[in-house]
Formats: C-alpha cells, structure tokens, sequence
C-alpha cells in the first residue's frame, strides 16, 4: 500500500463504521489517499461526523436511499441511479433486453 491511492468499495453503509475503520488500516499501511464507493448510503446518526475524521477523501453514493435522516458530509458525493432505473422499467415494460444498460 505503501505510497498508493485506496478505493474502498462496499454495497451499503450505515454507521460509516467499517469504512472508517478499513479507511484508517490502508493509511496506517502507507496509502497516501483513500476513496469510497457505495451502492447504498443508509447513514444512521453520527455517521457523518465518523466520517468527517476519517482519512477518507471522498465517499462516492447512490440516491438509492431517499430520504437522509442527516446532514450529509461535504465529502459525500451522491450520483443519480434514477435514469438507470428509469430505462430498465421502460425497457422491461416494452418486453426489451435490459443487457445493453451493463456494459462489459
């Protein structure tokens, strides 16, 4: 890790608990930056100020979860899925493949 950028990347958080904690082990390693990535960003009480003293540069979230019982951080960055959702719905309703929304 020694000198690297770090990406973490899980399928829901909480507490922001464990990626605090995987955040602060991959600097104690040498990792010169950390990032994350998570489909759904649930965020229970306190999680935002965890985050905030956390290595964590920029923690990247979908809008899965509408509705935040918290402030979030300013290093929260939210990425719509709703246009995905969108095409899938439309593209199942007409009987069509879903195949070409998942590149490979």
């Amino acid at each position: 890790m020694q000198g690297k950028t770090a990406l973490i990347v899980d399928d829901f958080t909480i507490s922001t608990g464990t990626l605090v904690s995987a955040a602060q082990k991959l600097t104690e390693r040498g990792a010169v930056a950390v990032y994350a990535a998570v489909s759904h960003g649930v965020f229970s009480e306190g999680s935002m100020e965890r985050l905030e003293q956390s290595p964590i540069r920029n923690l990247l979230v979908t809008d899965s979860i509408e509705t935040q019982p918290v402030v979030l951080s300013s290093k929260v960055q939210v990425v719509s899925v709703a246009p995905l959702f969108g095409e899938a719905i439309r593209r199942i309703h007409r009987r069509e493949s879903i195949s070409v929304l998942f590149p490979s």
